[in-house]
C-alpha cells in the first residue's frame, strides 16, 4: 500500500474509532440517566396496530424517497429506470445501512446497482441530489423548532444553523458545479478520474437546467420529513402521551438533523440522547422518550429487512 493509501486507510480508521467512541459515550449516559426498567412497560401500551401503522408510514416515506429519486432521473432522452427497480434499490441501501461502517453506506450500495442501467455519472449524481434536497427540506423544518424551541434547547441549538450552512454550502456547489473545472487542471495525469469527474459536472449541470424538477424534489423532502413527524406522533399517542402536533413537528426534525452529526455509528445513541434531552422539557417522561425513539429505529430496521429479500432474489 501506498504512503498516501496508509494516511487515508489511517484517518478512516480514526472516523470510525471516533464514531464508535461517540455511541458507546452516549449509551452510557442513556443507561446512567434513564431508569430502563420503566421503558419496558411503556412499550407494553403499544398496540400491535400502533406498530403496523409505524411499519405502513416507514414504507410509505421509502416509496416517497424512490420517486423523488425518479423524478431526478427523468431527463429527455435518457431511458428512465421504473420505480419498482428504484424502489427495490433503496430497501437494499437502507438494509445494507444497518452493516456498513458508515450512514452513507446504504448511498454507495444504490449508485453501484444503479450505475448498470444509468453508468456511473447519471447514478452518483442523482444520489448525491437527491440526499443533499432531502437534507435540505429537513433543514427547512428544522428552523420551525429553533425559532420556535431555541431557548429550552440550550446549547443543542447551536447545532441547527451550523448544519444549515453545511448544507446550504453544497447545495450551492451542486447547483454551480463549475468548481470541478479546477479539479480537472490537477487531473490531466488520471485521465479515467478526469472522465468520470467530467461526466459527473455534465449531469449536475443538467439538473441546474431543470428548476422545476428541484423544485417538486424538494416539496416531496418536506413530504417525507412530515410522514416521519406524524410516525413519531403517533407513537407518543400509542404509548399513552398526549402531546402537541405542533411540538413534534418542531422537536423530530430537528432530532433528525442532529442525528447526521458524524460522531456516532448511523445515529445510534445520538438519536436516542436527542430524543430523551429535547422532549423532558416539555413533560415527556425520559423513559418514554427513549421507548419512542428505540421503537422508530426497530421499526425501521425491520422494514429494511425487505431490502435484504431483494438483494438474495435478485443478486
Amino acid at each position: 500500500m501506498s504512503k498516501a493509501g496508509e494516511i487515508r486507510s489511517g484517518r478512516g480508521v480514526l472516523r470510525q474509532g471516533i464514531r464508535f467512541g461517540g455511541t458507546m459515550l452516549l449509551l452510557v449516559w442513556l443507561f446512567v440517566k434513564v431508569p430502563w426498567e420503566r421503558v419496558w412497560p411503556v412499550w407494553q401500551q403499544l398496540s400491535p396496530e400502533a406498530w403496523l401503522e409505524a411499519v405502513l408510514l416507514t414504507v410509505l416515506a421509502i416509496v416517497v424517497s424512490a420517486y423523488k429519486w425518479q423524478l431526478i432521473l427523468t431527463e429527455p432522452g435518457i431511458e428512465t429506470p421504473e420505480l419498482g427497480f428504484l424502489l427495490r434499490t433503496y430497501f437494499i441501501g437502507l438494509f445494507f445501512n444497518n452493516f456498513l461502517p458508515s450512514g452513507m453506506g446504504g448511498d454507495i450500495v444504490r449508485i453501484t446497482l444503479t450505475s448498470r442501467k444509468t453508468g456511473t455519472a447519471v447514478a452518483t449524481a442523482s444520489v448525491i441530489t437527491e440526499r443533499l434536497w432531502a437534507a435540505l427540506g429537513l433543514i427547512v423544518l428544522c428552523f420551525i423548532g429553533f425559532f420556535s424551541f431555541q431557548q429550552a434547547m440550550g446549547r443543542v441549538a447551536a447545532v441547527i444553523p451550523v448544519l444549515a450552512a453545511v448544507v446550504l454550502s453544497l447545495t450551492v456547489l451542486l447547483l454551480f458545479p463549475g468548481w470541478g473545472r479546477f479539479l480537472l487542471l490537477y487531473l490531466t495525469r488520471y485521465p479515467k478520474v478526469a472522465g468520470g469527474l467530467t461526466g459527473f459536472l455534465n449531469v449536475l449541470g443538467r439538473y441546474r437546467s431543470r428548476p422545476g424538477m428541484l423544485s417538486k424534489v424538494f416539496v416531496w423532502s418536506v413530504v417525507f420529513q412530515g410522514i416521519i413527524v406524524v410516525m413519531n406522533y403517533m407513537l407518543f399517542q400509542g404509548m399513552g402521551v398526549t402531546i402537541s402536533w405542533s411540538l413534534c413537528l418542531s422537536l423530530i426534525p430537528l432530532i433528525s438533523a442532529l442525528a447526521m452529526v458524524p460522531i456516532s455509528i448511523n445515529g445510534l445513541g445520538l438519536r436516542e440522547w436527542s430524543y430523551v434531552v429535547l422532549f423532558t422539557p416539555w413533560g415527556v417522561e425520559a423513559p418514554v422518550a427513549l421507548a419512542v425513539s428505540l421503537t422508530f429505529f426497530l421499526v425501521v430496521m425491520f422494514v429494511s429487512l425487505l431490502g435484504g429479500f431483494f438483494y438474495l432474489r435478485d443478486h
